[in-house]
């Protein structure tokens, strides 16, 4: 009697085992299919992965389907700016941003509006016109609060203001065709930007001024205090977004966590909003694309979404494009994660599992 309840035991406990490991091989392979893309993998941690579109682009169909396939964020390149959406005084096209927009949620992706206020980009009639003071705040207003209430909550938020801060210097603002004009442009376009609509996130976005050490120290500094300044008189800022146009010899990754860090402190969100690496420093030609510069370049990408990673207040990791296909940069600097022929170079790679991992998902 014995033998048999034995036995019987033996029985029992090797098909609960046998039970046990199909679970798991079945658990773990619906997570892992469940996070075989960019997006589904950073879904699990609540994190945004995206890129920048261009409506030039979606006769390109690879594009489109990747495009979708992988990212649960994209921004308009160019097609909400000034020069696309108020091209003459008073007359509104969105036909090219409401391309993009109409995409993104066609594929339940989250739209990034940009940008509301630019020094770049802006349509003759409003650099060339000689306007007054007071044109161009009441011209600012109606382009800041139509474009917002257009777009509404459909848009999770907006870069209101864009690339204010000067490079060098102890000025704060570069001159531009808002300021000296305006001085307080800054301030007004967020205010107008949350009268238009309060519950859109507001963001200034700028470059150079992701690490608070090294050679951005000083730019990052103004954008600090800057945005710190405006938290405390009451200007609605809700967050900051982070260019990160660098190449492959950037090695101040520290310094951005320490940046993240403190803003976060300020009670802002960030983003890391335009992200590419290119293979050669300051726009000279990549000549030799090699095995190592492309393991590099995967080393950078994944420092960097770390670093977005380990703050909880990061909450967009976003590349500006995704292919060396279509990217704003000359030079052949092969600086986005799919190559020309979209196939995942090592910066795809190790994005994805460096998601799956955060995710507890190997």
């Amino acid at each position: 009697h014995k033998y048999v309840h034995k036995s019987h035991t033996h029985t029992h406990t090797h098909t609960d085992q046998m039970n046990h490991f199909i679970f798991l091989f079945l658990f773990s392979y619906i997570l892992l299919s469940s996070c075989a893309t960019l997006r589904e993998a950073a879904a699990r941690l609540n994190l945004f992965v995206g890129s920048a579109a261009g409506v030039s682009y979606f006769s390109d169909s690879t594009y489109t389907r990747i495009l979708a396939q992988q990212y649960n964020l994209i921004t308009p390149e160019n097609e909400c700016k000034w020069a696309a959406t108020e091209p003459n005084k008073g007359q509104f096209d969105f036909s090219q941003c409401d391309s993009i927009h109409n995409y993104a949620k066609q594929n339940n992706q989250t739209f990034r509006g940009h940008n509301l206020c630019w020094g770049s980009y802006n349509p003759s009639w409003l650099t060339n016109g000689g306007f007054s003071a007071a044109q161009k705040r009441s011209f600012l207003q109606t382009h800041i609060t139509t474009v917002v209430q257009r777009y509404g909550t459909s848009a999770y938020a907006w870069d209101v203001v864009n690339e204010a801060i000067a490079d060098s210097g102890n000025d704060v603002l570069k001159p531009n065709v808002w300021y000296p004009d305006l001085p307080d442009y800054v301030d007004f376009a967020f205010k107008t930007a949350r009268a238009a609509n309060p519950n859109v996130k507001l963001f200034y976005n700028d470059y150079n001024i992701a690490s608070s050490t090294g050679w951005s120290a000083a730019k990052s500094q103004k954008m600090y205090d800057m945005v710190k300044s405006m938290k405390q008189r009451g200007i609605p800022i809700d967050g900051v977004g982070m260019q990160l146009h660098v190449s492959l010899s950037y090695n101040l990754v520290s310094g951005v966590i320490q940046n993240i860090q403190r803003l976060a402190a300020l009670g802002l969100e960030v983003h890391l909003t335009e992200i590419d690496i290119a293979c050669a420093d300051n726009g000279q030609t990549c000549t030799d694309w090699t095995t190592q510069k492309q393991q590099q370049q995967e080393q950078l990408y994944v420092a960097l979404l770390k670093a977005c990673l380990s703050v909880p207040q990061c909450k967009s990791f976003e590349t500006w494009g995704f292919t060396d296909k279509y990217t704003w940069l000359t030079g052949n600097q092969h600086p986005l994660p799919y190559d020309e022929n979209y196939n995942p170079k090592p910066a795809y790679n190790g994005l994805l599992q460096t998601l799956q991992t955060a995710a507890n998902i190997e």
